[in-house]
């Protein structure tokens, strides 16, 4: 389980393909993120929970298999790019941002990108357009790995926006039209949905 609150920035500084669908991604810190987790622990990588198979204080090696690879961003993953990273929520921590998963529901293009004042607006399109139906307005949603607000919302896109320390925390803020993030809807809308569609009110 995590919440959605970015703790660290790491680096994506090596990627190893083991054929077209699998590879082994490292990632380095300029801290010791990784000081503190063991061999098998699991840690959200732009959204995506993934199992840390070695390991040094500053960095962690994860294996991609193949349904990750094709449900994710990964697939366009480059060696430099910024990485956002949080640990699984101890039983005994702080609950922020919403339930998150890691379980990636599908990719998000940008299609759009606003500067308003210090806010950076940005309206995002699902591949996969069922993935609206678990999106509300005002709801919570997971984009790379941060809980966000869907402030507006249209019949194939919806809205988020990023405020200074979220720039700042994040790799949100270097986001630009045709960029690609991971999506992961809210768990409570997955189970209303699946509700919905038991007692034959499906939409």
């Amino acid at each position: 389980m995590f919440t959605g609150i970015t703790q660290s920035i790491g680096k994506l500084s090596a990627i190893h393909w083991k054929n077209n669908q699998e590879l082994r991604l490292k990632v380095e810190t300029s801290n010791d993120f990784f000081k503190n987790v063991s061999l098998g622990d699991s840690i959200m990588l732009d959204g995506i929970c993934l199992t840390i198979v070695d390991f040094s204080s500053s960095e962690a090696q994860f294996e991609i298999m193949v349904p990750t690879f094709t449900t994710t961003a990964v697939k366009n993953y480059k060696v430099g790019q910024n990485i956002n990273l949080e640990k699984a929520m101890p039983a005994s921590g702080k609950f922020d941002g919403h339930f998150v998963l890691g379980h990636v529901d599908g990719i998000g293009t940008v299609v759009r990108r606003q500067q308003v004042d210090s806010t950076i607006l940005l309206t995002l399109q699902p591949d996969d357009q069922e993935i609206m139906k678990q999106i509300v307005k005002k709801g919570s949603i997971t984009i790379s790995g941060v809980s966000l607000t869907v402030i507006t919302m249209s019949k194939k896109t919806f809205q988020i926006g990023l405020i200074p320390l979220t720039i700042q925390k994040t790799n949100l803020g270097n986001l630009n039209i045709g960029n690609e993030v991971n999506i992961e809807t809210d768990i409570l809308a997955k189970y209303l949905m699946k509700g919905d569609i038991i007692h034959g009110n499906q939409r």
